[in-house]
C-alpha cells in the first residue's frame, strides 16, 4: 500500500526535528533542540499550518520554551515575536520563507534549449550573473559558486537564470533560482527549476506553482550573535 504524499513529507520534516509525526503535526508551538541542524548556533521557525516548531541550539531549550509560553503561533512567528523571545541576541532575520513540494508525476517541466550543467569553466559568466542581481536576489537564491550542480540558462553567451540542486536529508531537496533582472518575466527562471525562495519575492513564488510546486509551509531563519 502507497503512503499518502503528505503523509511522506510530514515523516521527513519530523525526522529533521527529531519528532515522531505525530507529535509534528499537533496544533501550537513546540521548541527543540538541533536534531539535523545539529550545533548549528542560530535558531529555525517552521510553521506548517496550525504548528509551528521551533529548532533552537542545545542548551537553549528550557529558556525559550518559558519565553514562547506568552505567544500564540501567529504571533512568535512575527519578527516582533522573535525579537520578543531573543532580544538583543539577534544578528539576523532572514524569511519568512516559501517551502513547496512537488513529486515526478506532477512536475511540469518547462525545456529550454539554452539549459545545461555548468562547468568550471562558466565560473565567470556564473559571476556576471551574481554581479547584475540587485535587492539580495543573489544571496535569497542561496546558490554558492562551488555547488556541484548549478543550472544555467544561456541566452547569447550570457547566462540569464541559474538554479542549483541541493541533496537535503530524505527525499528531500533544495533548489535556489535567480534570473537576472533584465530578463525576468520571458520563462527562464521557470526553465531552470525553483523550490524554495523568500515569499517577499511573489515571481518565484509564482515559478514554483507554475511548475507544480504546492505550497507546504513557511519558515524563518534567526541568527544569533
Amino acid at each position: 500500500m502507497t503512503i499518502p504524499r503528505i503523509q511522506r513529507i510530514d515523516a521527513a520534516w519530523a525526522a529533521f526535528f527529531g519528532l515522531s509525526t505525530a507529535a509534528f503535526v499537533l496544533p501550537g508551538i513546540q521548541v527543540v533542540q538541533h536534531h539535523w541542524l545539529a550545533n548549528d548556533h542560530g535558531a529555525w521557525l517552521f510553521r506548517h499550518h496550525d504548528s509551528l516548531c521551533l529548532s533552537v541550539p542545545p542548551g537553549w531549550v528550557e529558556g525559550v520554551q518559558a519565553a514562547v509560553r506568552a505567544h500564540t503561533v501567529e504571533s512568535l512567528f512575527s519578527e516582533a515575536g522573535i525579537r520578543a523571545v531573543f532580544g538583543p541576541r539577534i544578528e539576523k532575520i532572514v524569511g519568512p520563507t516559501y517551502q513547496g513540494y512537488v513529486e515526478q508525476q506532477q512536475f511540469r517541466s518547462a525545456p529550454h534549449p539554452g539549459v545545461r550543467v555548468l562547468a568550471r569553466a562558466d565560473q565567470v559568466a556564473l559571476h556576471g550573473l551574481a554581479d547584475a542581481c540587485v535587492n539580495d536576489a543573489w544571496e535569497h537564491s542561496g546558490i554558492a559558486f562551488d555547488d556541484p550542480h548549478i543550472f544555467g540558462c544561456f541566452v547569447d553567451d550570457r547566462i540569464v537564470a541559474a538554479a542549483r540542486y541541493r541533496q537535503a536529508w530524505a527525499e528531500t531537496a533544495h533548489i535556489g533560482v535567480v534570473t537576472h533582472p533584465a530578463h525576468r518575466g520571458r520563462g527562464y527562471g521557470r526553465a531552470v527549476v525553483s523550490d524554495q525562495t523568500l515569499l517577499e519575492n511573489a515571481a518565484s513564488v509564482a515559478l514554483a506553482t507554475g511548475l507544480g510546486y504546492h505550497p507546504y509551509a513557511t519558515h524563518r531563519a534567526v541568527q544569533l550573535t
